[in-house]
């Protein structure tokens, strides 16, 4: 099986994301947004193989870096937010590339299914 990684500018793009839910004010403390940005990797990290995939918009593009096809797959962690990982399939692995929630990207998304 291959395995999931999680690329420089994806893991960067976590760790934003803990500063961003308490400036935002959906976190009183880091401590808490900390855990729900570890719960998103963590899920992805343990369930990207088993998820129905679908092609990402060439919009998403931009975000390719080894220049393969872009795929997402998604992760609803609550009933008004759901997370997509876009990732690119290399030999032995799975290369998360981008990861983005249905309030940022989900217009950019065919999300009809």
């Amino acid at each position: 099986m291959k395995q999931v990684l999680f690329h420089e500018q994806a893991l960067l793009q976590l760790e934003d994301s803990v500063q961003q839910l308490v400036e935002k004010g959906y976190f009183s403390e880091e401590y808490y947004a900390v855990d729900y940005v570890r719960d998103i990797f963590r899920y992805f990290s343990l369930n990207l193989t088993h998820l129905v995939a679908r092609r990402a918009p060439e919009y998403f593009n931009r975000y390719c870096v080894d220049g393969k096809d872009l795929y997402y797959v998604a992760y609803s962690k609550s009933n008004r937010t759901t997370w997509y990982a876009f990732y690119e399939e290399l030999e032995n692995a799975y290369s998360v590339v981008y990861l983005g929630n249905n309030q940022f990207i989900g217009h950019h998304l065919d999300l009809t299914i």
